[in-house]
């Protein structure tokens, strides 16, 4: 993001009587340790907290905050995560009282440095993951290509995993045929506000939404047109767009610049 400044981070933090993944909520400022990962941190997040961490990690580090409040999770990996984790308790309606102006601050800072990962970075680490994925293939490592292609708006994986597989933000290729509830069952808000936007950024939209323009700049196949009219809208379009609206209805409507930036900062919410 223009309003962001990249994070120039340092280090990993973990404690070493804690397994990865059993933080309670109440548990105390975390220790450095070669050890286990910490995933919740009750002071202000510094700059050796982040440095190295993978896509993967982050999600998990700032999501913690929102699944300590009962919050409940639409994609599959966080939801199988979290819900293997004791202290975890999902609720049908979570409680944002529960999350202290730490946690927020917390989830901003996290937020800011997933989003001031440049193109370059995350190539690199792309290519990383593919080779480790060949060596030794870890769940892990899925998990983080995927993330990976996400952020890249191009599918990664070498591996020929079926389209049915794939989520539209992964592959935005699954744009060009009809997409289904299926396809767009584990998504959040966001999720579906970036993919119905995606649709109008392949045909060279350009946003008047700065979030949405920072985001889709960092594609390499996004190039914003002053000419661009609705009239480059396919019929294929306008289904994929009323399909991923009426989704969005059912669970409180369209994402606003306004909200992201009022109650959660862009990227924080999974």
């Amino acid at each position: 993001m223009r309003a962001i400044l990249p994070a120039l981070l340092a280090g990993l933090l973990a404690s070493p009587a804690l397994a990865q993944g059993d933080l309670p909520p109440s548990t105390a400022t975390a220790t450095p340790a070669p050890a286990a990962m910490v995933w919740y941190f009750d002071r202000a997040l510094t700059d050796a907290d982040l440095q190295g961490r993978s896509l993967r990690e982050l999600s998990l580090l700032r999501n913690t905050i929102f699944a300590r409040a009962g919050n409940p999770f639409r994609k599959d990996w966080l939801n199988a995560w979290f819900r293997a984790q004791p202290w975890y308790t999902p609720a049908k309606t979570w409680d944002p009282a529960k999350i202290t102006p730490i946690d927020w601050e917390n989830a901003k800072t996290i937020a800011a440095y997933e989003s001031s990962l440049k193109r370059a970075e995350l190539e690199a680490r792309a290519t990383a993951v593919k080779a480790r994925l060949k060596a030794a293939p870890t769940p892990e490592d899925r998990i983080e290509l995927r993330l990976l292609s996400v952020r890249l708006g191009k599918w990664q994986e070498e591996a020929q995993t079926p389209k049915a597989d794939r989520s539209p933000l992964e592959d935005p290729s699954l744009l060009d045929t009809q997409l289904t509830n299926a396809q767009l069952a584990n998504m959040s808000r966001r999720d579906l506000r970036l993919l119905r936007n995606m649709i109008y950024a392949r045909h060279g939209y350009t946003f008047k939404s700065e979030l949405l323009g920072d985001y889709f700049a960092s594609f390499d196949w996004y190039t914003a047109d002053p000419a661009y009219t609705t009239a480059r809208l396919t019929r294929l379009d306008w289904r994929n767009i009323k399909v991923i609206k009426s989704l969005e209805n059912e669970l409180g409507g369209p994402m606003t610049d306004w909200e992201h930036m009022k109650e959660d900062g862009w990227f924080v919410a999974a």
